[in-house]
């Protein structure tokens, strides 16, 4: 059976991506980064630290871009003031959960 592809849009630009694609690494093939703390390629993809959050058009609430798979028409959207809010937010509330020895 052969590869599905998806066309999507990342930043007001077409894409397209195979079926089964993660928004982060769509992003990463697009050469936009977008930064994580507790993914690792291939080892970890718990999606805890939520700092890898994107806009996707039609979603109720931001989306952790490590674990959400593509979908056809999909229009997400990296650099918004909110999605730059949400990603400080959630930095300050693990460090302030954080032993802050190693901060020294």
């Amino acid at each position: 059976m052969a590869e599905r592809i998806l066309n999507i849009k990342i930043n007001d630009k077409n894409y397209k991506v195979k079926e089964g694609t993660t928004i982060l690494s769509a992003c990463k093939q697009a050469g936009i980064t977008i930064p994580t703390l507790c993914y690792l390629e291939d080892v970890a993809k718990d999606a805890y630290c939520s700092i890898c959050v994107v806009e996707v058009k039609g979603a109720k609430s931001l989306v952790r871009s490590c674990i959400a798979v593509i979908t056809e028409g999909m229009e997400i959207t990296t650099d918004t003031d909110a999605i730059y809010e949400t990603r400080k937010m959630n930095l300050e509330l693990i460090l302030a959960n954080h032993p802050l020895d190693c901060m020294t």
